[in-house]
């Protein structure tokens, strides 16, 4: 590896060397000019660079004619810019760019519009889950979208459906102003990279809502379709696929499926029944599981065990995996078995939660490809951040967002102790459980489930509910997979011809198309969950149809999710276009999410800095000294110029902050600390800053340490120039 690396060096420079000689340039002559790479308007320091479309060319001169120094550049490709120039005719309208490999003056040629585009932050767009939003909309020109954010929400709500409806019909004129839309399937980042670089911004009012215009590149990897347009007025054949139903899946995709369900459960010694209870609804499940060959092989069970800290004499552990390899249901009910509590309690009510949940999430032997579940049992909250016993160091938010980027569906099952002196600890508990049970795609409904500890049978009623439910989407798709198989060996009869229409399903609905084509063969768009009946007050049966209708949201988004992954669903490509990051019709839905495009190095260079932060905002806590005469101190062992510190008015300007979060287009609150903020802060809010410092410093190490949601964007690169598109939340 480290030879391709050197060869990938040399051959960058010596394409600078030949474009150097070829311009009359002396290599000596030229390093002493130092040139430097142009900076982004109005900024100070930062460079403006570019990134490359697939099957790019670096040529020798600002145009097509004077020969190429490199041609079939690679995908995302980042280039410092030297000049930039128009071309050389009124009817050129490309931009040429002067482009080098780094900022220290190796030139390598120019490079064109037409391959590069500008990228004044290394920030991107990912899609949120689409379960429950309509697809974003992608408009060719500003104007157009502008209008329809101005319009009130009926003018605009019947002018965006009419563009749902025409893409849905598919006969799309040359002038529509949608270039492409998203598809309808589940995108899997980490299986189907995209990028959606921002390239401008500005921020707007949507409905009394803040929401932001998005100018953006879609730009996909190496394959050979990577410069072909997705736009939709001209590519049928993206279209038909951005169209499809996010559940529609073939008979052979439905092979593959199969699940992983992980308990993580609290084994002190109030627990002991909870444990029988669940032992006795896996047995329960596993005649089910056992009598069906299918079943059996695509269910694997996990269990995690946590109690408190150490420190407690006789506690036994802190967490602990009883299942370092998930195991089938005869093998699970035996490790159940020998599943026990200690026989001391906890010091105080709050237990050690964070750590069972963190090591089920980043720990677990997950099963390739498989629908991930985490069931969290537990009676009591979780140390809060910066506890000396919450060993994890994680909050609930940051361990929700770890889940989001493994794909893990979390469920939390509350028991609460009816004691008035436990009822304190209720409040604390129920919000730390619904953070961690807000799953993506459920409209901000938790998978929480609460039960009073004198109501085992509830409790047996709500797990078996919570386990059986799972298991019965397995049973159902095999049952509805054998239907198209049985349908596929079928004699074919002619269908009348499909009938397309638009459903006016509250509270969100899809645009339609004709369900089957001759190009869908064997496919089929499962519904296997019910439609959610509105609840009830006050009776039991209420309870259960609410439970149960929270249960079949977790389920149906995590397979939502499942089927794009493994039907590997494209986003746009080759285009450049105008969104809002909020859903059209639905404005307060998220539609697109900010990330942070960032390698190992980067990430490196961002947990070190918030240690310093952190140190210093400790020791001026203990010394009373203020915030930056206790940073100066805490940087002496780092390279930044400590006067830089002294005559910084916030941290943004103190040279600490790494070059990349600075100018990024989203405010951060970590870049406007200053010593008045810090001062006028009780100690309980700037150990709450501090604890949260600290959680993020240990979700980057969990990150940088953990295999999962690194990108290879180009087959060359080594591990070390993966980058992670780490979520904008967890950015200080």
């Amino acid at each position: 590896m480290q030879r391709r690396r050197i060869r990938r060096a040399l051959s960058l420079l010596l394409a600078a060397a030949v474009v150097m000689a070829g311009q009359g340039w002396s290599t000596p002559a030229r390093a002493a000019e130092k040139r430097l790479p142009m900076k982004i308007e109005g900024k100070q320091s930062l460079p403006l660079r570019v990134l490359s479309r697939a099957f790019s060319t670096i040529y020798k001169s600002a145009n097509t004619e004077g020969g190429t120094v490199m041609e079939n550049v690679p995908a995302f490709q980042t280039f410092f810019v030297y000049q930039k120039k128009g071309g050389q005719s009124d009817l050129d309208t490309r931009i040429w760019y002067e482009v080098g490999s780094d900022n220290r003056g190796t030139v390598l040629g120019w490079m064109s519009s037409d391959d590069v585009f500008e990228w004044k932050q290394t920030m991107c767009l990912s899609y949120t889950h689409p379960e429950g939003r309509y697809p974003v909309l992608m408009f060719d020109h500003r104007t157009e979208l502008e209008k329809l954010t101005a319009m009130d929400p009926e003018a605009r709500q019947a002018a965006v459906e009419e563009y749902y409806l025409n893409i849905a019909m598919g006969d799309l004129p040359s002038d529509f102003p949608i270039v492409t839309v998203e598809p309808k399937k589940a995108i899997d980042i980490t299986k189907e990279f995209y990028l959606l670089p921002i390239l401008q911004f500005e921020e707007i009012e949507l409905d009394n809502r803040e929401a932001r215009l998005l100018k953006l590149a879609a730009v996909t990897g190496e394959e050979a379709d990577a410069r072909i347009s997705s736009d939709i007025r001209k590519n049928k054949e993206y279209l038909h696929k951005a169209v499809q139903e996010k559940n529609a899946v073939d008979a052979k995709t439905l092979d593959k499926l199969a699940v992983d369900i992980v308990w993580v459960m609290d084994t002190t010694n109030s627990m002991m029944p909870y444990i029988n209870q669940t032992m006795k609804v896996v047995q329960d499940a596993s005649k089910k599981i056992s009598a069906n060959a299918d079943l059996a092989k695509a269910v694997r069970f996990g269990i995690w065990g946590y109690r408190d800290s150490v420190e407690i004499p006789d506690i036994g552990y802190n967490v602990n995996n009883y299942t370092p390899a998930l195991q089938n249901i005869e093998q699970f009910m035996t490790t159940l078995k020998s599943v026990d509590v200690t026989k001391v309690g906890s010091q105080g009510y709050a237990e050690d939660v964070y750590a069972g949940v963190n090591g089920a999430v980043d720990k677990t032997s997950w099963t390739p490809n498989a629908l991930r579940f985490v069931i969290l049992v537990g009676d009591a909250p979780a140390h809060e951040l910066g506890h000396k016993w919450n060993s994890s160091g994680q909050g609930a938010a940051t361990l929700r967002n770890l889940a989001n980027d493994r794909n893990i569906t979390l469920l939390t099952i509350h028991i609460k102790d009816p004691d008035p002196r436990a009822e304190e600890y209720h409040y604390t508990a129920e919000d730390q459980f619904m953070t961690l049970s807000t799953n993506r795609g459920v409209a901000g409904e938790p998978a929480y489930f609460a039960t009073s500890s004198e109501n085992l049978a509830g409790f047996e009623e709500m797990t078996k509910m919570v386990t059986g439910s799972i298991i019965d989407l397995l049973e159902k798709v095999r049952q509805e997979k054998e239907k198209m198989v049985a349908a596929a060996q079928a004699p074919v009869k002619t269908a009348p011809p499909a009938q397309l229409t638009v459903s006016t399903k509250a509270p969100v609905s899809d645009f339609d198309v004709p369900e089957q084509s001759a190009g869908d063969a064997g496919k089929l768009n499962l519904e296997l969950f019910a439609e959610g009946q509105e609840a009830g007050e006050g009776t039991e049966e209420d309870g259960q149809r609410e439970n149960q209708s929270k249960t079949d949201a977790a389920l149906k988004a995590a397979f939502v999710q499942w089927i794009g992954s493994q039907t590997g669903a494209q986003a746009p490509r080759d285009v450049v276009a105008w969104v809002t990051d909020k859903d059209l019709l639905t404005t307060d839905i998220q539609a697109l999410e900010v990330r942070l495009l960032i390698n190992k190095q980067q990430l490196d260079s961002l947990r070190e800095t918030l240690k310093t932060i952190l140190a210093a905002g400790r020791k001026g806590q203990i010394s009373g000294e203020d915030f930056f005469s206790s940073l100066q101190a805490a940087a002496a062992t780092t390279a930044r110029d400590p006067e830089m510190i002294k005559r910084a008015k916030s941290l943004a300007q103190s040279g600490l902050v790494p070059e990349f979060l600075v100018g990024l287009p989203y405010t951060s609150r970590i870049m406007d600390m200053n010593n008045e903020l810090w001062s006028s802060w009780s100690v309980d809010e700037q150990d709450m800053f501090l604890a949260d410092l600290e959680a993020r410093i240990m979700a980057y190490e969990t990150i940088h340490d953990g295999p999962e949601g690194w990108v290879q964007l180009n087959k060359s690169d080594e591990p070390g120039d993966f980058v992670y598109p780490i979520s904008l939340e967890l950015l200080p």
